[in-house]
C-alpha cells in the first residue's frame, strides 16, 4: 500500500502543530493516538496511508534511527519518510522536513505542503521519477564547504522542495470534505466541473474544448475524444486538492495502453465567470501542487502532447507566465 511516514523528533509543540496544520486533514491519515491504522485507510476511496509517529520515544531521533527501525521484520515500509529536525524549528517560513525513501536513496529537504500534495497522488504510476527530481533539487548537502568547526547557517542549505507553495498568497491545503466524494476514474483526461451556477457557461466551455485547436483542423475534428467531462454536483465547491485526491487510473488503462496526461482539469467559479472560460490545470505527476490556466481551445492539444511526452508541464506554466 502506498504511503508516507511522518516522524516527530522535536520537542516544540508549536512547531509540530504548525507542520500538521500545513499538511491538512489528509485522507488515510493515522495519528498514533487514533486507534487502528487500517480503519483509517478503509474509510477512503483510494488506498493509501499517512502514518504520523508522535511517540516521545522518537524525540531526538535521526534519519539513521528511523531507517534502522524500518528494517525490522514485519514492519510496513512507506514510500517516503519525512521527519522534523532542528531546521524545521529554525525556519518558521517554510518548516522544512528531512525526507528520504526507505530504499536508502539520498535524503532531501521538502516543505509540509509539498509532502501533502505528493501524498495525494502517491498511488499514481511513475511518481518515483518525481521524487527523484525532489532529491536532485534539494539535497541535504550544504551548498558551500565550511571551515573546520564553523557552524552552518540557514543560507548555506539548499531550499526545500515546495518553497513556492508555502509562499503563495493562498497556499494549497487539504481539508476533509463535508461528504464523501466519488473517485474520478481516469480512462481519458478529466475536466471536472466544480461550479454549478451557470449551465450555459458550462455548455459553452464543453463546446470550445471539443473544437479543433487552431492549426489542427485538417488533422483532428474533435478533441472531445481526449477528454471526459465530469458534471457531477457532488464536486460542487471542491478545491483543487480535493479533486486531485480522487483521481485514479482505470483498471483497463494499462492493458489497453491508453494515453493520458498527468493532469486533472477543473472548471471552477473563475472558469465559469470570466469571458474566456480559462480552465484550471492541476498537475498530478510533475510540479505537483501548482496550478495554472489555459484557454479551452488548447486543452485538447495540451493533454495530447503531455500524454505522449512531446511537452511537459513547464512548457504550459511558462506560457501562462
Amino acid at each position: 500500500m502506498p504511503g508516507i511516514l511522518l516522524v516527530r523528533t522535536g520537542r516544540d509543540d508549536d512547531v509540530w502543530e504548525d507542520v500538521l496544520w500545513r499538511m491538512g486533514e489528509l485522507p488515510g491519515m493515522y495519528r498514533s493516538d487514533q486507534g487502528d491504522a487500517s480503519e483509517a485507510v478503509a474509510r477512503e476511496s483510494i488506498s493509501r496511508r499517512l502514518i504520523v509517529a508522535e511517540d516521545p520515544a522518537w524525540r531526538g531521533a535521526t534519519s539513521e534511527d528511523v531507517s534502522a527501525a524500518l528494517e525490522r521484520p514485519g514492519i510496513w515500509v512507506p514510500d517516503l519518510v519525512v521527519l522534523t529536525d532542528d531546521r524545521t524549528g529554525r525556519n518558521a517560513d517554510w518548516r522544512p522536513l528531512l525526507a528520504f525513501r526507505s530504499s536508502g536513496d539520498d535524503a532531501f529537504w521538502i516543505t509540509p505542503r509539498q509532502v501533502a500534495m505528493t501524498y495525494l497522488v502517491l498511488h499514481r504510476p511513475n511518481l518515483s521519477f518525481t521524487i527523484d527530481r525532489f532529491a536532485d533539487k534539494a539535497p541535504i548537502e550544504l551548498q558551500w564547504e565550511r571551515e573546520e568547526g564553523e557552524e552552518p547557517d540557514e543560507d548555506d542549505f539548499y531550499e526545500p522542495v515546495g518553497v513556492e507553495l508555502e509562499s503563495l498568497n493562498a497556499p494549497p491545503r487539504y481539508t476533509r470534505p463535508a461528504r464523501e466524494l466519488p473517485p474520478l476514474i481516469q480512462e481519458n483526461d478529466l475536466l471536472v466541473r466544480t461550479d454549478f451556477t451557470d449551465d450555459a457557461a458550462w455548455a459553452s466551455l464543453v463546446e470550445r474544448v471539443c473544437l479543433p485547436c487552431p492549426g489542427y483542423d485538417d488533422v483532428i475534428d474533435d478533441f472531445g475524444d481526449y477528454v471526459d467531462f465530469v458534471d457531477d454536483p457532488a464536486f460542487a465547491g471542491a478545491t483543487p486538492a480535493l479533486v486531485m485526491a480522487e483521481v485514479r487510473d482505470s483498471d483497463t488503462q494499462e492493458e489497453e495502453e491508453e494515453m493520458v496526461s498527468g493532469v486533472v482539469m477543473i472548471a471552477d467559479a473563475t472558469t465559469m465567470r470570466e469571458p474566456g472560460h480559462r480552465v484550471l490545470v492541476i498537475p498530478l505527476e510533475d510540479q505537483i501542487g501548482f496550478a495554472f490556466r489555459v484557454d479551452p481551445e488548447v486543452v485538447g492539444t495540451m493533454v495530447a502532447n503531455l500524454a505522449i511526452g512531446n511537452q511537459d508541464i513547464g512548457d504550459w506554466r511558462n506560457d501562462e507566465a
